[in-house]
């Protein structure tokens, strides 16, 4: 009896130490995406209004709108990555999980590359227009892979939300208003509220 107990406690400690540190990872993740999905997803509003004739296509509030996001998003993220710089790594569940978002958002900055040279090189912009989709089968993916790994239902639902926008944008390609209105709900539904929830979350544990 008393050697099974210490295997209980010695299985305990170890599966303790697998999902260790996950709380520091959560809210790294879920701050930079919070204000990822905040800011591309007013982007994409702005040029859902863009295609209504409600904001200029032209001009320098035009080029704010391409551009501002991104500038805020990277002072954003430089801010995230130094407070969190000396943090702990955690255990390898954790270490797992934050490396499948950020390979994720380098597959998404490997892709755009990718894109933006196609449409270049063959003068089609339309090919541009399939980033996006790329971007949210990888976090369709990335989602999936933290249901997996922290057993919580609403994680799963998430995942299932980026798949069904994926397939979303792919049937909206030939209508761009509709495209970007649907890429402007996900990005706030699917990325700012659940980045909301596991940044908070994470800082209340």
């Amino acid at each position: 009896m008393a050697i099974d107990i210490e295997s209980a406690r010695d299985d305990l400690a170890y599966m303790r130490s697998l999902v260790g540190g996950t709380e520091r990872m959560q809210a790294t993740i879920g701050e930079a995406f919070f204000w990822a999905g905040l800011l591309y997803g007013v982007q994409c509003l702005l040029h859902w209004l863009q295609t209504l004739r409600l904001a200029p296509d032209q001009g320098p509030v035009a080029l704010a709108i391409v551009i501002v996001p991104t500038v805020l998003f990277v002072g954003v993220l430089t801010m995230i990555i130094i407070k969190d710089r000396n943090a702990p790594t955690g255990g390898p569940a954790a270490r797992a999980l934050g490396s499948v978002f950020q390979g994720a958002g380098i597959a998404n900055l490997v892709m755009a590359f990718v894109f933006a040279y196609g449409a270049q090189a063959y003068d089609a912009p339309g090919l541009w227009l399939y980033h996006p989709v790329v971007v949210c089968m990888f976090q369709g993916v990335a989602w999936y892979v933290a249901f997996n790994v922290l057993r919580r239902a609403w994680l799963g639902f998430v995942a299932t939300g980026w798949f069904a926008t994926t397939i979303a944008l792919g049937v909206l390609m030939s209508n761009i208003g509709a495209f970007v209105l649907v890429l402007a709900i996900a990005l706030l539904v699917l990325m700012t509220i659940p980045g909301w929830i596991i940044w908070r979350g994470a800082k209340r544990g």
